[in-house]
C-alpha cells in the first residue's frame, strides 16, 4: 500500500490545482478540484501517474432535509409494530449543520499495482449541475455517469448516451435529489 504523502507530493508535482481536501474518505488521499471544467486534465494526469482504474463516481446534494413529497407516506400496513420499531417520521433538517445548494461529485481512482487510491472531489451548484464527461478516457465512466444523471440529474458534458439508466422514462424527476417530490404515475394506487 502506498504511502500517503509519498502519493500526495507525487501528484502534487504533476497537479498543483489540486489541494487537499479537508474531509478526506476513511484515511484516503483526498483531494479537492475547485473548477469542474478542469477534471478531463486532471483525470488524464492522474491516469498517467498509474490510476487507470476508475473505480466509482458517486454525489452527495448538500440541499438539507428531503422533501416529505418525496416518501410514500401510507400508514405502516402492519396494524401491530414490532416491540421497539417507531412509525416513519418526516425527515426534517439538522439544525446548525452547513447545508448548501450544492452537489459534492466524488471518484475514486485506483492504482491497482500499487494498491494505492486517490478520491477527488468537486463540489458543483444545483442549478448548474454539470461536469465534464470521463468516458472518453475511462470506460467504465459510462454507466456511472448515466446513472448519476438519472438518480441526480447531474449533466455529463460530452458523453456519447446520456440517457436514464435505471427508473423508466415515465418517471418525472431524479429521486435522489433532496428537493424530489413524486409525481403520482400509473403504478400509483
Amino acid at each position: 500500500m502506498a504511502d500517503i504523502e509519498e502519493l500526495a507530493s507525487r501528484i502534487a508535482e504533476k497537479l498543483p490545482e489540486l489541494s487537499r481536501h479537508p474531509n478526506p474518505v476513511k484515511g484516503y488521499l483526498t483531494l479537492k478540484l475547485e473548477d469542474a471544467a478542469k477534471l478531463p486534465q486532471a483525470a488524464a494526469a492522474l491516469k498517467a501517474l498509474g490510476f487507470d482504474y476508475l473505480e466509482m463516481i458517486s454525489a452527495t446534494d448538500w440541499l438539507g432535509a428531503v422533501k416529505p413529497e418525496g416518501y410514500i407516506r401510507n400508514p405502516n400496513p402492519i396494524v401491530f409494530l414490532p416491540e421497539g420499531a417507531t412509525p416513519q417520521s418526516v425527515p426534517s433538517a439538522t439544525p446548525g449543520f452547513p447545508y448548501r445548494p450544492s452537489f459534492e461529485l466524488l471518484w475514486a481512482f485506483a492504482d491497482l499495482a500499487a494498491k494505492a487510491w486517490v478520491f477527488l472531489k468537486c463540489e458543483v451548484s444545483r442549478e448548474a449541475a454539470s461536469v465534464p464527461s470521463l468516458s472518453g478516457l475511462y470506460k467504465g465512466a459510462d454507466w456511472q455517469e448515466r446513472e448519476l444523471f438519472d438518480l441526480m440529474g447531474i449533466r455529463f458534458e460530452g458523453h456519447p448516451n446520456l440517457a436514464k439508466i435505471l427508473t423508466p422514462d415515465f418517471l418525472v424527476g431524479h429521486p435522489l435529489r433532496k428537493d424530489y417530490v413524486h409525481v403520482k404515475d400509473r403504478f400509483d394506487e
